[in-house]
């Protein structure tokens, strides 16, 4: 981004860069899921990480969480609107939203492969596993959010499958649609959760478990009493 187009976008108002928007997936094969839900916010700050860190997000530690800072952040800092800490990000909606149970094996083939007598299938690193996944065939997955809308557009364009192991073609986006919404269905719409709300942000809610609440959802440190998505809530500071 040139300084002139820095500018011109931090001159922009405030009001341009906050869109309401739905984010329509249209799936080419089933999504595998290992967690009830997809997360907005989770989805958004990996494809931001892939943006900054290139190459170097894959060398990132698995089990200890890694802030970027402000400065690697630039303008992605502002890609989906906070509520008081609570990104405005909606979880996945499964349309239809059934859900299965498959069983099927990962096996390395040793024909023709050199030495392939010597291939120990039973231990090691060849060895086969019986793997079982959650999935659903749905149609399309839908998300609402609240940022800043030709951002999201953009990150979004870098993105071919959602969900759990992608890597032997579960989740494949077919196409997907963003738009822009007259109301913000981000955090609480027709008196219902659309994500994971710690109760400290609740005047009012009606089920209460403990989840994690912001990305990384892994993360131990992110679980909190929250309302569920789905649960009747108020939230403090709006509805009557």
């Amino acid at each position: 981004m040139t300084s002139t187009m820095r500018q011109q976008e931090q001159q922009r108002p405030r009001e341009q860069w906050w869109k309401h928007f739905q984010i329509v997936f249209y799936l080419a094969t089933p999504v595998a899921l290992n967690h009830p839900w997809l997360h907005l916010d989770g989805l958004i700050s990996h494809l931001v990480a892939l943006r900054v860190l290139g190459r170097d997000y894959y060398v990132l530690p698995t089990k200890t969480v890694t802030s970027l800072s402000a400065k690697q952040l630039g303008r992605y800092q502002r890609v989906l609107r906070q509520w008081w800490e609570l990104p405005q990000a909606s979880v996945s909606f499964f349309h239809p939203d059934d859900l299965f149970s498959l069983r099927y094996f990962k096996r390395f083939e040793p024909r023709g492969f050199p030495g392939e007598r010597k291939i120990d299938l039973g231990r090691g690193h060849y060895r086969t596993w019986m793997l079982r996944h959650v999935y659903c065939p749905a149609e399309t997955v839908t998300f609402y959010g609240t940022g800043d809308l030709e951002l999201v557009r953009d990150l979004l364009s870098d993105l071919t499958h959602i969900g759990n192991d992608n890597r032997v073609g579960w989740g494949r986006i077919h196409r997907l649609e963003v738009t822009e919404l007259p109301e913000d269905r981000s955090l609480v719409w027709e008196g219902k959760a659309m994500r994971p709300i710690p109760i400290r942000f609740l005047r009012k809610w009606e089920d209460a478990v403990p989840l994690a609440w912001r990305p990384p959802y892994w993360a131990a440190e992110n679980v909190e009493v929250c309302a569920p998505p789905g649960a009747r809530v108020v939230l403090k500071g709006r509805g009557p």
